[in-house]
């Protein structure tokens, strides 16, 4: 398994191949509501630019905090995964989809 993990943190350096990953893990994310997935592409993201450390400095987010999201034990405010996202070089968009029927 860690040959796999250090595969795909090698792979998504590249930009490319990184958004294909995120919109994955976004998608998943909007089908199944499991933010331990999402954390888990995140973290994975995260290590691809380098080290867990330098990210919280680059998004001033206290490094535990850090730790806590991507490892589940907390699930972040809206304004902290755009942050991730913006420091990662992703800013989310939103896309017409059919509209779900309500009751």
């Amino acid at each position: 398994m860690r040959k796999l993990n250090e595969y795909l943190i090698e792979s998504l350096k590249d930009a490319k191949e990184a958004q294909a990953f995120l919109t994955a893990a976004l998608e998943e994310f909007q089908e199944d509501n499991d933010f331990e997935a999402f954390a888990n592409a995140l973290e994975i993201l995260i290590k691809a630019q380098g080290s867990v450390s330098q990210f919280s400095k680059d998004t001033d987010i206290n490094r535990t905090h850090l730790y806590r999201i991507i490892n589940n034990d907390v699930q972040p405010q809206f304004s902290t995964i755009i942050n991730i996202l913006k420091t990662l070089g992703f800013k989310l968009s939103v896309k017409k989809t059919k509209r779900l029927k309500t009751a």
